[in-house]
């Protein structure tokens, strides 16, 4: 399995500790920890699930486990972010962030680095526009308590 990162349709920010992307298709934003965006600017469709745990070992110095980024890859494929689907071997499919940090033996602050894409879906701007909350918020019919 050689996994290909999306790139079309997509809008990309990289701070120090994370990546954002923003899918312009979905109207959706993600928020990639350091892992998963380091597992994803790999995912050129040459680098293998070997290599790629191999990079996170040597760049976040993780365990070299293919579990992690077996995981990154699911967080990745869930958020659309990928450009087809992969089948994970069976013994990876079961690895959620807490079995990994259970199996691999992590602590404090490297369960930090467990694979985490936080999305969020933003409104359209007809809806951002619109006074759909009766006043309450935004749009162009008031603020909250205005009239």
């Amino acid at each position: 399995m050689l996994p290909q990162a999306r790139e079309a349709s997509l809008a990309v920010e990289q701070s120090a500790d994370e990546t954002l992307v923003y899918d312009l298709d979905r109207d959706t934003a993600h928020c990639l920890n350091r892992t998963t965006a380091l597992v994803w600017r790999h995912c050129d469709g040459q680098t293998t699930v070997g290599e790629l745990a191999g990079r996170l070992h040597e760049e976040l110095g993780l365990p070299a486990d293919e579990g992690v980024v077996w995981l990154a890859l699911d967080r990745l494929q869930k958020a659309h972010l990928l450009q087809e689907r992969i089948t994970p071997p069976e013994d990876a499919a079961r690895y959620s962030r807490r079995e990994l940090t259970r199996r691999l033996g992590l602590a404090g602050g490297l369960t930090l680095l467990l694979p985490l894409v936080t999305s969020i879906v933003a409104p359209t701007p007809l809806y951002a526009a619109s006074d759909l909350l009766g006043g309450l918020g935004g749009g162009l019919g008031g603020g909250l308590g205005g009239p």
